[in-house]
């Protein structure tokens, strides 16, 4: 069809086109720059679909579900919600999916001067593998618990801060203390030594948290938990009332931060600073957290929720 256009229809066209879909300009607005109507601008755009000057491809791998994210949104108050179509595909795909949408959202918050805490797990890191920032920013990415000791800086939050910071450009610092130690003086008399204190002082003040939500069901919890908990101690958390974990700190299902000695023994910047922080984006899906993920919900935890459907339905049907 390209053939039998003039070279000024052709150039109308591309000029509508241009301003439609790079631009963003609305059709009306289009309209009184050309001096057509809107009618004819519609007319325009879809001769140029039509015509082959414009193509749209789906990218179905991160396709998502407008209803369940206007729902919870409502339903929590968040500021943002993106809910991933599962499609049946495995939890690694589904999980870097999630990790691309993470990563554009994570993409807007991070500005200039501010600080940005950085959490654990698998979830965050293809959500940083996936950030890709227009320009470099002056800012500060900081680890918001202790070294998990895993020796595998797929979930290790402090090669996750380093990283995202590369990203940015940004500085970093590191937190020398370990997630978990034997009793709570231990933890009380680490967090006062200055490299500690300081590094979690500046991470409870940070501008933009990017943090998983960790449930109790061994697959969820064995990255993190592997060499402090064993499956009879995730089993008393449970009847403790746990239902997940952040910051290295166990809930309720009502998003309370449970009084068990493994909280007080655990080396974050806590499950309560999350409330002052400005912007959390969690990033959690899967059926089997749904539980998980409606805790801190309700806790009130998270500002924005990066998930799938299969977590969204759950969450819905949990909160009735």
């Amino acid at each position: 069809m390209l053939d039998t256009l003039t070279q000024d229809d052709l150039n109308l066209l591309v000029e509508v086109a241009w301003l439609y879909y790079e631009q963003e300009l609305t059709q009306a607005e289009i309209g009184r720059r050309i001096n057509v109507s809107r009618s004819t601008v519609s007319r325009l755009l879809q001769e140029a679909r039509t015509s082959g000057i414009v193509t749209i491809t789906i990218n179905y791998s991160i396709a998502r579900d407008a209803e369940l994210e206007d729902r919870l949104r409502t339903a929590f108050d968040l500021q943002h919600v993106r809910v991933l179509r599962s499609l049946g595909r495995p939890k690694e795909v589904v999980r870097r999916g999630m990790g691309q949408l993470a990563a554009r959202l994570l993409e807007q918050y991070v500005t200039d001067e501010c600080v940005v805490g950085v959490s654990y797990g698998l979830s965050i890191a293809d959500t940083i593998a996936q950030v890709n920032p227009a320009h470099h920013f002056n800012v500060t990415v900081i680890p918001i618990i202790g070294a998990l000791g895993s020796n595998n800086p797929l979930i290790e939050g402090i090669d996750l801060a380093r990283e995202l910071a590369m990203k940015f450009g940004a500085r970093y610092r590191y937190l020398h203390a370990p997630l978990l130690v034997e009793d709570p003086r231990t933890r009380d008399l680490l967090v006062q030594e200055p490299s500690v204190r300081d590094v979690l002082a500046e991470g409870a003040r940070a501008d933009c948290v990017i943090i998983g939500i960790g449930a109790l069901e061994p697959d969820s919890s064995s990255l993190i938990w592997t060499g402090y908990l064993n499956e009879n101690e995730l089993e008393g958390l449970r009847n403790k009332g746990a239902v997940g974990h952040m910051c290295a700190q166990f809930f309720d299902d009502r998003g309370q931060v449970l009084d068990i000695d493994l909280n007080q023994r655990a080396i974050s910047i806590g499950l309560s600073a999350l409330h002052d922080v400005n912007t959390v984006i969690a990033v959690a899906g899967t059926r089997e957290k749904a539980s998980a993920i409606l805790g801190a919900l309700r806790g009130g935890y998270v500002d924005v929720l990066v998930t799938d459907d299969q977590a969204a339905a759950g969450i819905l049907e949990l909160s009735r």
